[in-house]
């Protein structure tokens, strides 16, 4: 983390005059600050180093003499201690004051674990080290006190540093102290510390940004789908808001000082989860309810991913692993580009939609990728295809072309939701509008007030299987005083059902009038629906009853009825609307004193468990005793799969008998 130049201007010009009037030291790696008597001072200028492992290292007497310097805030490889050093120890000296009681230094982060010593006396430690179990943490800026206890003298400090590497780790982190080294009095150093982290802050402002438009674009793709439950909006909104806990997972880590591993591993799962449901995204939008297209892209960031985890967990070739990163997460975003090419050539509307965000999104992730694939190949040109190397502005804080492109393919996300969702609002409540004509034109397909005639009394209940049902049935007056009840089931559902059975329920209401027998009604329903040259058919059972009991029926195809719960055979002609020129037998009966005749349509037979189990004809013929509101209610807790009618017929000759 380097310290930023936005520094509070007090601070700063205390810090200039420090650096200005402060003494050049006796020795390379001491520091004076007893000479001006400095609330503040920087100390980084020149340390001594020695490789290896040496307890005795620390003792305040130790002769470091012989060990060479360096400094520190610069790279650490190019000043003589090689990538793969696992440990490395650092001195220098301070020159206190008289009547010091205790120091404060500000050490900024260090990607190394390291222990902190004062004249052998073990002040802090980051992380664990040798021996015993030992892992690098990340890393953070940190205030330490500092015991002097100089007395009426002043006193020489000496300052150590121990630090360590997990060779698993080296060269994956980088090798120098990230920011400038205070030492001073608890309340200055504290302040300078304040001041620093604040800067710090600051400096990442266009991180936030970023987030924060990320939080506010999948916020508004999750209330989009808690408003559609359409999963394309699900997808992004997850993608955007995991995609933010990287930043989260940045600043946490820092300061809870997490484990190396942890942390890696931790931001692979959410570079893999950010991948694989932007890929989900897409794909829902170019290829709506098919998952098998996500499955090269997301197999494609999985073995990038899987390249970091070979570093990891068996010390893989970085350069190697880098690579493969390079290469299949732009391969991934290729084949992106690909289904959406294609989706264009085949018309698709979404595909419009999301050309110029994904356009935008690619291009700078191919970018950033082919540019450290050809750095991995020490192709130095690939420096300049980094998005990141290049800024918009740097004032009050850097922002890059990287950020730009991300926030410009933000709002070309959040533009195509939005307009996806208003296309697909007008086509809902164009659907509605159409599903309540249905519905009216439903409402007119089973009747609401029931004729009744001597001894009969009719009830009737209909379950639609979904919105709009495609069965019908009609209890219709005749001029003679008899009835005439039809029950039918036009094949398919929805509304094109819907206006098929509502036509053949006009063609009953115009042969009621006629009194034509069953047979002679069915063969003019027959030809009223194939002159509609319409694609479905229907199954129709005709009955008149008259006054006196006595039943006339016929059957296109449909269930038979039941008498008392026994099946009445009737002679099952072809169904309506298939060819033209077909007769159907009729069947003539009478009811006996007292008797229920059931009428069903088969979604009762239908009806099917959660096991697979069908309700069937046995169990219908037990049930169909009951009265009509029993029976459909039975039928639907079973498992109702298809629409259900039922007609049950009370006749009782008893109200026949003059009074």
């Amino acid at each position: 983390m380097k310290p930023s130049a936005s520094r509070s201007l007090r601070l700063f010009i205390a810090v200039l005059l420090c650096l200005a009037f402060a003494p050049h030291p006796s020795r390379a790696q001491t520091f004076d600050l007893d000479s001006g008597r400095l609330p503040i001072t920087q100390i980084d200028s020149a340390w001594r180093f020695h490789l290896g492992d040496n307890p005795q290292w620390s003792q305040p007497a130790f002769d470091d003499s012989t060990w060479q310097t360096l400094k520190p805030t610069e790279d650490w490889t190019t000043q003589g201690i090689p990538t793969g050093t696992e440990f490395v120890w650092f001195r220098f000296h301070l020159r206190v004051a008289a009547h010091t009681g205790s120091l404060v230094i500000e050490l900024p982060t260090i990607p190394k674990s390291y222990q902190l010593f004062a004249d052998s006396q073990l002040i802090a430690q980051v992380g664990t080290l040798p021996p015993g179990p030992a892992h690098n943490v990340i890393g953070a800026y940190r205030v330490f006190t500092i015991p002097v206890n100089s007395g009426p003298h002043p006193k020489d400090v000496a300052i150590t540093l121990r630090l360590w590497q997990d060779p698993h780790f080296a060269g994956t982190r980088p090798s120098i102290v990230e920011g400038s080294v205070f030492i001073g009095s608890s309340d200055t150093i504290l302040d300078h510390f304040t001041a620093t982290k604040s800067a710090d802050l600051l400096s990442d402002g266009s991180i936030y940004t970023i987030d924060v438009v990320k939080l506010i674009v999948g916020l508004s793709a999750a209330i989009l789908f808690w408003l559609t439950r359409e999963r394309f909006y699900l997808w992004y909104a997850i993608t955007l808001l995991v995609d933010a806990c990287f930043f989260l997972s940045d600043l946490i880590s820092a300061h809870q000082a997490w484990d190396f591993s942890l942390y890696t591993y931790s931001n692979i799962l959410l570079d893999i989860v950010t991948a694989v449901f932007f890929i989900l995204f897409i794909v829902d939008a170019l290829y709506p309810g098919s998952w098998k297209p996500a499955i090269l892209p997301a197999l494609l960031m999985l073995i990038a991913d899987g390249a970091i985890v070979l570093v990891l967990a068996f010390n893989f070739s970085k350069t190697a692993a880098d690579i493969t990163y390079c290469v299949c997460e732009g391969s991934s975003s290729l084949v992106l580009v690909w289904y959406l090419i294609r989706s264009l050539r085949s018309g698709n509307f979404y595909a419009k939609l999301l050309i110029f965000p994904l356009a935008i999104h690619t291009l700078g992730d191919l970018g950033n990728n082919i540019g450290y694939f050809l750095l991995d190949l020490n192709i130095r040109f690939g420096l300049k295809l980094i998005p990141t190397r290049y800024f918009v502005f740097h004032h009050p804080f850097a922002f890059n072309f990287a950020q730009l492109e991300t926030l410009i393919a933000l709002f070309g996300f959040l533009a195509a939701l939005v307009y996806r969702f208003a296309i697909t609002s007008r086509e809902k409540q164009r659907l509605a509008s159409a599903l309540q004509a249905a519905h009216d034109i439903q409402n007119k397909l089973v009747p609401v007030d029931i004729p009744t005639i001597g001894g009969l009394r009719a009830e009737i209940v209909y379950r639609a299987a979904e919105e709009v049902g495609g069965d019908f049935c009609q209890v219709l007056p005749r001029p003679d005083g008899s009835i005439l009840v039809a029950i039918g089931d036009v094949s398919g559902k929805g509304l094109q059902a819907a206006m098929l059975g509502a036509l053949a329920v006009g063609a009953l209401r115009s042969v009621a009038d006629e009194l034509l027998p069953p047979a002679a009604a069915l063969e003019r329903l027959n030809q009223v629906l194939l002159r509609t040259q319409s694609e479905g058919f229907i199954t129709c059972l005709c009955m008149v009853l008259t006054e006196l009991g006595e039943v006339t029926i016929a059957n296109a195809g449909h269930l038979s009825p039941y008498l008392d719960g026994a099946e009445i055979f009737v002679e099952s002609g072809l169904p309506l609307g298939i060819i033209s020129g077909v007769s159907y037998e009729q069947r003539e009966f009478e009811l006996p004193a007292v008797a229920r005749l059931t009428l069903l349509s088969d979604g009762v037979v239908e009806a099917r468990s959660r096991t697979g189990e069908l309700f069937g004809f046995e169990r219908t013929s037990e049930l169909s005793r009951r009265p009509a509101s029993e029976i459909a209610d039975t039928a639907h807790h079973f498992g109702q799969e298809d629409d259900i009618t039922v007609i049950t017929l009370d006749w009782n000759a008893v109200y026949l008998i003059p009074a």
